[in-house]
């Protein structure tokens, strides 16, 4: 074989391992890229999954007539005025102890269970006390061990009313105070009163508590501060009642059916108001004017029969509602039914204070039990995409707000916020960019000399090496306070050097040819420069002037007293500065090899017929580099979309919905980074995170493959030329 065909097949040889290798590369970068997204997806999409139950074995119990569970879901307790309190193990029934302390047995009556355990008994003799289950752990195995309830009495009894309907501890305020308790209920005649107890009290006055006429109480539940209470009528009203003496009724409202049942969810803000024909609602009471008002804002699905209680979840916003036909579980937030299942004449039920499981008894003592998987019910399609109406806001509105001081928090977890800043940013990015960069890619390719051609561009492509976590260090500390003392400034330039321009460029035309090239052709650029100077030096100069003349001296106090606007130091328009700095290159960059890839043949064609530079370059350069050019703008608006460094320290990074340039946003990519140190793992938020790359991947996905769908109809529009 000869030397040439050695080489030949030695080449040949080559080309084929550098093919496979080039296609193996090319593999791996997709099936890495397609992994990311699958990883993605996987983290997120568990976000929706529906709740899940199932049922534990039947078990036997005394008769009671209240159910409380430990944190653990091992064990319950029976409150019963014949029995006592008993601890039984769940599922299986297994009697566990009972408790010895306490108000000698039988009792005449006592108050539901609170989701904290607290309750109130009342013994023969019609004296209270009020106690509270605690849970004592024996066995150091987790699997062997077993809880029994205890109690912790609190207080002296204390003469009551015929009737007890609720209570509430009061906790020793100072150094001095004592613990005691408040109690409502009805006397003999029906009327509601109310009483409140110090420890080591023998007896306390009962205040009575009017209601309007015609109007009797069928249930009541106290205020977090014990100030005011929540009353529920046979006759289907709800009345916010002052227990200070002589106070009229604060608020009333009209809930359509008889109350027969009150409670809160968690945090105590969110009143449950259950009816007689199954209606489920949520109060909760706002100041507005100087009024208080009884706001209906959450309904949920009706359940069958008569409600007779609620008992919420110490996790989240759940909450467990029973009644003689069934018993369900809502979420607050989202108004959804996580769990629901039929009754056998109920007439008990309870949630552990995990929410995940729930018992219900009836009369003869049959116990029922069920598990409850649902690890993000605060997670819906209205909450992520619509209105909600939260605890304290007194409409529906779009908030981001995933964390709080308390573990009573509501998150508000909408992303509309974070799509309208990540939008927002983009916008002033793009309309301080776009001009700037397509008609600078324009002068250099049809105008500029080649010398000055070759130092603007490798200038300008030098500006996308400067890191974005600079440029948004240099926008947050120097460019957000120096357009803070200097915005009015910062918004006359614009006009003041087109008032310039217009006022020379007549007198520019009819200055000699020579004295116009007097910096060369192709460089008549350089004529800018001093109307740029005159006109921010016209900005500066003029702009305390206006700001006195007509902004009454404070361009900030003159925004919010005129306008309703604040002033944020960092805002969107130095977000779009420095966002703007960083998207130029690339459109610059790509936008002038378009333009200067168009072939001459087309530019000395128009030229000859007549036309001058500029009509050659707006109807025949520009137009034909068209599709280069949109290719441009959609890496630009991409690179914008996806930026987090720069929109992380120029702005706020508060969600607001609000379109004015002197407030910041929050975008998708800068959420990500503020919120991920706050996610605990497979949790909510963390989820949600996960769904918000998806959901930004999928946004840049969709902006590339429709800028590539129209780039190769503009291509096919101009490919004639």
């Amino acid at each position: 074989m000869s030397r040439p065909a050695t080489l030949q097949n030695r080449a040949q040889h080559l080309d084929r391992f550098m093919a496979w290798v080039i296609t193996g590369g090319g593999m791996m970068i997709i099936a890495a890229v397609l992994g990311i997204i699958v990883f993605i997806g996987k983290e997120a999409f568990p976000l929706f999954r529906s709740p899940r139950s199932h049922p534990l074995a039947l078990a036997a119990l005394a008769p009671a007539s209240a159910l409380g569970l430990d944190e653990s879901g091992k064990a319950l307790m029976t409150l019963d005025p014949e029995t006592g309190i008993r601890g039984y193990s769940v599922p299986d029934g297994r009697l566990l102890g009972q408790v010895q302390d306490g108000p000698a047995l039988p009792w005449s009556g006592h108050t539901p269970l609170d989701a904290r355990g607290h309750f109130a008994v009342q013994g023969q003799d019609g004296r209270v006390a009020l106690g509270r289950i605690q849970w004592e752990k024996h066995g150091v195995d987790a699997e062997a061990a077993h809880w029994t309830p205890t109690v912790q009495w609190v207080g002296s009894p204390v003469a009551a009313p015929a009737r007890l309907l609720a209570v509430r501890p009061v906790e020793p305020q100072g150094l001095e105070a004592t613990a005691g308790f408040q109690v409502v209920g009805l006397d003999g005649a029906g009327g509601l009163v109310w009483g409140q107890a110090q420890d080591g009290a023998q007896d306390l006055a009962w205040t009575a508590l009017p209601l309007p006429p015609g109007q009797v109480a069928s249930c009541a539940a106290w205020s977090l501060d014990g100030s005011t209470l929540f009353a529920g009528t046979r006759q289907g009203m709800l009345y916010l009642v002052a227990t200070d003496p002589g106070a009229p009724l604060q608020a009333q409202a009209d809930f359509g059916q008889p109350v027969t049942a009150l409670g809160f969810a968690l945090g105590h803000t969110s009143l449950l108001v259950g009816g007689a024909r199954g209606g489920l609602g949520a109060y909760q009471a706002l100041r507005r004017d100087g009024t208080v008002l009884l706001q209906a804002f959450h309904h949920f699905q009706p359940m069958p029969g008569s409600v007779a209680g609620f008992m919420a979840s110490l996790r989240d916003k759940r909450f467990l509602a029973w009644s003689a036909d069934g018993v369900v579980v809502d979420h607050l937030t989202t108004e959804r039914r996580l769990f629901a299942a039929p009754g056998q004449h109920f007439n008990l039920a309870a949630l552990a204070p995990r929410g995940d499981l729930i018992v219900a008894a009836n009369p003869q003592g049959t116990l029922r039990a069920w598990t409850l998987d649902a690890p993000h019910p605060e997670i819906s399609a209205g909450v992520l995409w619509g209105k909600v109406h939260y605890e304290s806001y007194d409409r529906p509105e779009y908030v981001w707000q995933s964390s709080g001081g308390t573990d009573d928090f509501e998150p508000k977890l909408s992303l509309v916020p974070l799509v309208f800043g990540t939008l927002k940013g983009t916008l002033y990015a793009m309309l301080f960019a776009l001009p700037l960069a397509i008609l600078g890619a324009l002068y250099t390719s049809q105008f500029a000399s080649p010398r000055l051609r070759d130092t603007i561009k490798p200038m300008v492509e030098i500006m996308a090496a400067l890191p974005s976590v600079v440029l948004g260090f240099l926008a947050g500390l120097v460019l957000a306070p120096l357009l803070e003392r200097s915005a009015v400034s910062v918004l006359l330039m614009p006009l003041f050097t087109l008032a310039v321009a217009l006022v020379l460029v007549p007198i520019w035309i009819r200055m000699p040819r020579g004295f116009r090239l007097g910096w060369g052709s192709g460089r008549e650029v350089a004529w800018l420069l001093p109307v740029i100077l005159l006109g921010l030096l016209l900005a500066v100069t003029l702009a305390p002037a206006v700001e006195r003349t007509f902004l009454g001296g404070d361009f900030r106090a003159w925004l919010l007293q005129r306008h309703q606007i604040i002033y944020d130091q960092r805002n969107s328009i130095v977000v779009g500065f420095a966002m703007g700095f960083a998207v130029i290159p690339i459109i610059f960059t790509i936008s002038e090899d378009a333009l200067s890839a168009v072939p001459r043949s087309l530019t000395s064609a128009s030229l000859a017929c007549g036309a001058s530079p500029w009509q050659t370059a707006w109807r025949v350069v520009l137009p034909t580099a068209s599709p280069g050019i949109f290719s441009a703008v959609m890496v630009g608006l991409g690179r914008a979309i996806g930026e987090t460094m720069i929109v992380l320290m120029a702005t706020g990074n508060t969600p607001v919905m609000d379109w004015s340039p002197f407030n910041g946003m929050r975008t998708l990519a800068a959420n990500i980074a503020v919120e991920t140190p706050e996610a605990p793992v497979h949790g909510s938020l963390y989820r949600l995170l996960f769904f918000t790359a998806l959901l930004l991947f999928g946004l840049t996905f969709i902006l590339n493959t429709v800028a590539e769908l129209v780039r190769q109809r503009l291509r096919k529009r101009y490919e004639s030329f």
